[in-house]
């Protein structure tokens, strides 16, 4: 699939989608092709409340979306930048129109089983702590719900945002992330070429 991208946002590429996607080793992979900064949504936020994600949201959600806009404000300035975007961001209507004004806008797509599988490997390589649950603001429950049946309702919730921000959708299914950061330059390059 290949869109038009105008000739003053193709110098940033935004990489959207659900937390286990691959957007943190894809855009690393991509960034290094293009010889580009990567800037990570999540890691800047972080610098710039000084807490850890998991602890600004229990300062409240609305507090923690409020630097993430102000984040994405600073980001939508910048050039030659590839970004790892928070799972949320395209929720905000407002955060839409600036990531499709400012930038070309990747989804990267993978099942709930997936999400799921990658995010308990991600949680166990960094904490050693086993199986004690899916670390993610908003995958943090108190009920009984089933992690896969949590992921699989913040899809259905974020779906139509995602669909209507991305330039193109990568199904990251069964690809490694060499292959998936390939499928964005791709896409990408013949989005530019278009726009010429």
């Amino acid at each position: 699939m290949s869109t038009r991208v105008s000739k003053d946002r193709h110098d940033l590429i935004y990489l959207i989608g659900f937390s286990g996607t691959g957007k943190s080793h894809t855009g690393r992979l991509l960034a290094q092709k293009l010889d580009w900064e990567l800037l990570d949504m999540d890691e800047m936020i972080t610098q710039k409340a000084g807490a850890p994600i998991i602890e600004i949201f229990e300062w409240g959600e609305k507090y923690f979306r409020q630097i993430e806009r102000e984040v994405l404000d600073e980001i939508a300035g910048q050039s030659k930048k590839v970004i790892s975007t928070g799972g949320g961001v395209p929720v905000n209507e407002e955060n839409r129109a600036i990531l499709k004004s400012s930038g070309y806008v990747v989804r990267l797509k993978a099942s709930p089983e997936s999400i799921y599988r990658r995010l308990r490997r991600s949680f166990r390589s960094n904490s050693g702590d086993g199986d004690r649950g899916l670390i993610r603001p908003m995958l943090q429950h108190e009920d009984d719900e089933a992690p896969l049946d949590k992921i699989q309702a913040l899809l259905d919730l974020r779906e139509p945002a995602y669909s209507e921000c991305a330039d193109v959708t990568i199904e990251t299914d069964g690809l490694n992330p060499e292959q998936v950061s390939e499928g964005v330059l791709t896409a990408w390059e013949n989005a530019v070429k278009e726009s010429a």
